[in-house]
């Protein structure tokens, strides 16, 4: 039979074991959709590799997934680099290859995971008389469900997407291309202190003057970098979102004049970034049971060498 102080023992500590192991999950997710990338002539016509008469580029991109410093990351390199994408963690989102559509905000997915996948199409030039129109897709995503849990994702291109140029005449560069950022933050209803959920998203482009070492030209749209970062964090639990309708922004920059025989080089570079910290702390009122339930361990033991 069990007596008294056995069942107050019993009941304080599942009590206790309840506290601090609370269900608190996280979800962040960024993706940046940049289609129909263009560079255009004063006159409004699509630059050809034949207005160059010097034009060399490369293209690169990574993503990088973690979960508590266990990595998967791969590289690609060319006219066209894809990504394969990369996951670490129990369940990986089941997302087919080059998937890039958003969560529904309603409906963040759960797991433990970091996730990170990359596409890059196309060119934002012509060459050999094909169309112009470049398509850059990055997408990063994390989840936790338990505690003492980090994550991370990172996926880019044009990193170091640069190509260096000398113009036949003096121009000027209008990049032009439509924008779709989406990027989401969310912490569960239990979630606490140290509880946290980031999305961030980034997109440059620049022109340096190879001559002098100076920028003459940069475009950071602020809808696609200052307004594409959501967070969630010291317990504020909930969802923050950015561009949860999948608006496309129509953007456009036009450079100062370009000098014909000056070497220039151009850099793109666009980034989608997550992370996601699980360490909960017992509330204080979980702090009192447990010391109760100790206590209760202590009286139990002594009671029982009388």
């Amino acid at each position: 039979m069990i007596d008294i102080k056995t069942r107050l023992l019993v009941a304080v500590g599942a009590a206790t074991l309840g506290c601090g192991s609370a269900g608190a999950s996280t979800f962040a997710s960024a993706i940046l959709d940049i289609n129909n990338f263009k560079i255009s002539h004063a006159n409004g016509s699509v630059y050809k590799n034949t207005d160059f008469t010097k034009l060399v580029g490369v293209n690169d991109a990574h993503a990088t997934a973690s979960l508590n410093n266990v990595f998967a990351s791969s590289s690609a390199y060319g006219a066209r680099p894809d990504v394969v994408h990369q996951c670490v963690g129990i369940p990986c989102p089941a997302f087919g290859e080059n998937n890039f559509t958003p969560f529904a905000a309603t409906a963040p997915m759960g797991g433990n995971f970091g996730y990170a996948d990359q596409r890059f199409l196309g060119s934002g030039i012509s060459i050999n008389g094909a169309a112009a129109g470049a398509h850059s897709q990055t997408r990063a995503d994390v989840a936790t469900a338990y505690n003492k849990q980090m994550a991370t994702s990172n996926s880019s291109v044009g990193s170091s997407n640069t190509m260096e140029f000398r113009l036949g005449s003096n121009d000027t560069m209008t990049v032009s291309f439509d924008a779709t950022p989406y990027a989401m933050a969310y912490l569960s209803p239990d979630g606490r202190a140290v509880t946290t959920a980031n999305a961030r998203i980034s997109w440059s482009v620049n022109i340096v003057d190879l001559r002098t070492g100076l920028s003459v030209f940069t475009f950071a749209p602020a809808q696609i970098n200052g307004m594409a970062q959501v967070s969630r964090t010291h317990g504020r639990t909930g969802t923050s979102m950015y561009n949860s309708t999948s608006e496309s922004f129509a953007l456009r920059a036009t450079s100062p004049l370009l000098l014909a025989g000056r070497d220039y080089q151009i850099t793109v570079q666009q980034n989608t970034l997550v992370s996601a910290q699980q360490q909960e702390l017992p509330e204080p009122g979980s702090l009192a049971l447990a010391a109760t339930g100790l206590a209760g361990i202590v009286l139990v033991r002594r009671s029982r060498r009388a």
